[in-house]
């Protein structure tokens, strides 16, 4: 009675925030460009005919870009041993590009269908998986249900609970756990990960502490530096280091950049939205530099000075850390939260992030207690890069002593995909 009362109201109040959510979701889906992409997948409105759909396969629910690399770097290992086709389903149409420019073969992308009765069902029936990998935290009432329905077995992958979300979900236990009921596995990133979901009712037999897929580095074959992209870095910094701000967010390229270039290195801006490129520019060029953006093609035969370089795209964040002496995260400073250090981390780039790096507590405290990444408020920004360009010797002892603090989660991406076999 209880779930049937919470998925009343659930589908009660759904109608109501589609209606004020999906004019905007088109808007910055148009932006972005995801119209035309297949976005009519969304309210289950397929091109293809079902016939020529991948059926029994595996079903691999992601969200964000991070979410999708997750879910590619899983499907990799999968496909090592297993034949099987794979539909890879996200939400936005960056997440979609990325699924499209991977171009894994016998893995189909598809946008996810809105959480509506109904659209769930719809999709299951049209690619009938015989499992579903739901990566982190993605679990919507009414996929879930359906999932139930036809018996069709749901593990949640690369699964973390930050304290602040426990709490919340604690107040509303009672539901959470009618919710989570549903999955078939949980595959918990840590112990702790582990303790929260059992405390918001998630029954603690299906948990399985398999590590972070995200932290799998050692496993993972070193990106080489993209030679055109060093061309281009060697040519704009003369010389000078590169020091890269990663994944920015509003005020922090001018912040980190200026920063940069007080400790004598070169800048070179990955903004998180690669959309936010005018006012990126607008930032930088009112702090006195030149950006140049990677979409306008060439550079200028005669480079201007305070020159800073702005890569406005999507998916090379990781070739450009591979080329960078130091790597300092965004939405650390300015912004709260924190972006992922992970990359920079498994490229042995020394990582310095800003004071609030909540969404990556857990790591955090790893990195810390082995004293091997720098962590300092932005007015002591440049002084610290200048530290870490100078000393060497210091440099690359932190820099392996967290490329070793990952070590604790080689191998989750096997693990994880054990989790799923079992299932299959």
């Amino acid at each position: 009675m209880m779930r049937f009362i919470f998925l009343l109201i659930y589908n009660l109040l759904l109608p109501v925030f589609l209606l004020v959510s999906i004019p905007g979701y088109l808007i910055k889906m148009k932006r972005r460009g995801g119209i035309g992409t297949g976005l009519r997948e969304r309210f289950g409105l397929y091109k293809r005919k079902k016939s020529e759909e991948p059926q029994g396969g595996l079903y691999v629910h992601a969200v964000s870009v991070g979410e999708v690399f997750i879910a590619l770097k899983f499907i990799r290992e999968w496909q090592k041993t297993h034949s099987e086709p794979v539909v890879l389903a996200t939400s936005t149409a960056t997440g979609h590009q990325v699924v499209r420019d991977a171009a894994l073969p016998g893995v189909r992308a598809l946008y996810s269908p809105l959480d509506v009765p109904g659209l769930s069902g719809r999709c299951l029936k049209r690619f009938n998986p015989r499992a579903v990998v739901l990566i982190e935290a993605e679990l919507w009432p009414n996929f879930a249900e359906a999932c139930h329905r036809r018996r069709i077995p749901m593990v949640m992958l690369n699964a973390r609970l930050s304290p602040r979300s426990e709490g919340r979900y604690r107040k509303v236990r009672a539901i959470t756990s009618l919710l989570f009921s549903r999955l078939t596995a949980l595959g918990a990133q840590n112990e702790r990960d582990k303790g929260r979901f059992a405390g918001i009712g998630v029954k603690e037999e299906i948990i399985t502490v398999t590590g972070s897929i995200k932290f799998d580095v050692l496993g993972d074959t070193p990106t080489a530096p993209r030679e055109e992209f060093r061309t281009l870095l060697s040519t704009m910094a003369a010389g000078k280091p590169v020091v890269l701000a990663a994944s920015t967010h509003a005020g922090e390229e001018a912040l980190i950049a200026t920063a940069i270039r007080e400790a004598g290195a070169f800048p070179l801006i990955v903004p998180r939205h690669a959309e936010r490129r005018a006012d990126v520019v607008k930032d930088l060029t009112a702090a006195g530099f030149a950006p140049i953006l990677r979409t306008a093609g060439d550079l200028p035969a005669e480079l201007p000075q305070n020159l800073c370089y702005v890569a406005d795209t999507t998916g090379e964040l990781r070739d450009w850390t591979a080329l960078a002496d130091v790597a300092v995260i965004g939405k650390s400073f300015l912004a709260k939260g924190g972006q992922n250090p992970v990359e920079a981390i498994a490229a042995k780039v020394p990582v310095v992030f800003g004071p609030d790096m909540t969404n990556f507590a857990d790591l955090v405290t790893l990195l810390n207690a082995e004293n091997s990444v720098w962590q300092c408020e932005k007015e002591e920004l440049a002084t610290t890069i200048r530290r870490i360009l100078t000393d060497k010797a210091e440099a690359d002892a932190r820099k392996e002593r967290a490329y070793q603090a990952l070590s604790v989660h080689s191998g989750a991406t096997k693990r994880s995909v054990e989790l799923v076999e079992t299932l299959y």
